[in-house]
């Protein structure tokens, strides 16, 4: 009887987290470099060619993940990374409310982010894995 209820028991539970329905999208990763060095902080974004859905994420350490739940749908993609100079502020909030302070450098060139040439082609089958290696 033990065994019986051990038996249902594992099998309700493995049967909970294996059928996410994702809808068509998929898990997307990979690593960012500029002139070999990660990318410290910084956004990476995906906007579809042919009227898909666009997604993005945050790059941290030179890597970034979107899971599928947020992923993309198979297809082609321009692809924009952006990261801001860091700026030490030792301000408060509300002093950096009423007062933004100068805007921050774009460390990336704009071929990869307001004029970018990068694509990436998602896949069905996957692995989804694109790493951008960029120079200055």
């Amino acid at each position: 009887m033990t065994g019986t209820l051990f038996f249902l028991v594992a099998m309700t539970l493995a049967g909970c987290g294996s059928a996410i329905d994702t809808g068509g999208r998929k898990a997307v990763t990979g690593d960012v470099t500029l002139d070999g060095v990660p990318i410290v902080e910084g956004s990476i974004r995906f906007e579809p060619q042919s009227g898909t859905t666009a997604t993005g994420a945050m790059i941290a350490d030179g890597k970034y993940e979107i899971p599928a739940d947020k992923g993309l749908l198979p297809g082609s993609y321009r692809v924009y990374i952006n990261a801001l100079e860091p700026v030490e502020d030792n301000r408060s909030a509300d002093d950096m409310m009423n007062n933004p302070g100068p805007p921050r450098k774009e460390l990336i060139p704009a071929k990869y982010n307001k004029k970018s040439e990068l694509t990436a082609d998602v896949s069905e089958s996957g692995p989804n894995k694109f790493d951008f290696l960029i120079t200055r």
